[in-house]
């Protein structure tokens, strides 16, 4: 009888240490299981940052051969009319401005472009601290001139939206590519109608608006007083945003 115990005893034990065995290895199976998803997210999170990082840097346009003649015009364009309008501006000679066409704009993947004109308080206002911004990331302003391409629109005594001037068909094609982003136009209490103000900064990611910067700052009630210093950061701070904030979406500049 004390053998026949002994034995099963020692069954017993055996059992045991089998199942514990069989714990550890599970443990050790879990554990490495919970390693290998962990470098799974670190690697996913890692290759989507770069991916962020790669898009932003595309959205600079920085290796792009600036032409010495587009800045020239751009500070003549806005500089002759310092005599007479009460904000005056000061261009850098290398500023960085392309010019481009509303098919240009159409076709652009990535970058920033600058929709106004240049006689435009509020664009005269932007300017210089957009440029600041520009010449500080190292990034392409393309521009394009919407003061004789957009359409004219309002309401007539019936309340009925009548057009009374029909844009250029690139304006219209610009109002279309990127009409989520765009702002209603104002006087219309119609949110699906949709305007370029000026000045307008659109960030254009993958061939889609992603973030847009809207005339001056809140604090700017008239155009014809120039921005301080300190609305001058704040506005350049509103451009930074788009940089700096790394869940920016579609989702996010709608409002």
């Amino acid at each position: 009888m004390g053998c026949g115990r002994t034995y099963q005893r020692i069954q017993a034990i055996e059992e045991l240490t089998k199942n514990t065995m069989k714990t550890r290895y599970k443990m050790k199976d879990l554990k490495l299981i919970g390693s290998m998803l962990f470098a799974i997210i670190v690697l996913l999170n890692v290759t989507n940052c770069q991916s962020r990082h790669d898009t932003k840097d595309a959205v600079k346009n920085s290796h792009l051969l600036l032409k010495k003649e587009d800045a020239v015009r751009f500070k003549h364009e806005l500089e002759s009319l310092n005599n007479t309008n009460k904000v005056a501006v000061h261009i850098s000679d290398s500023a960085r401005i392309v010019y481009a066409t509303e098919q240009e704009v159409l076709k652009l993947e990535n970058g920033i472009v600058l929709f106004g004109w240049p006689s435009c308080p509020w664009l005269r206002n932007a300017i210089e601290p957009l440029l600041e911004f520009a010449e500080e990331e190292k990034l392409a302003i393309y521009y394009l001139n919407i003061h004789d391409i957009r359409d004219l629109k309002e309401k007539d005594k019936e309340g009925k939206v009548v057009t009374t001037k029909a844009g250029s068909p690139g304006y219209e094609a610009i109002l279309n590519k990127f009409h989520a982003v765009l702002n209603p136009y104002n006087g219309l209490g119609i949110d699906s109608i949709k305007r370029i103000s000026s000045p307008t900064v659109l960030f254009i990611e993958k061939g889609k608006g992603v973030h847009k910067v809207v005339s001056t700052v809140v604090s700017q009630t008239d155009p014809k007083i120039k921005l301080d210093s300190t609305q001058r950061q704040e506005l350049k701070q509103r451009y930074r945003e788009y940089f700096e904030n790394e869940h920016i979406s579609e989702e996010d500049i709608k409002n």
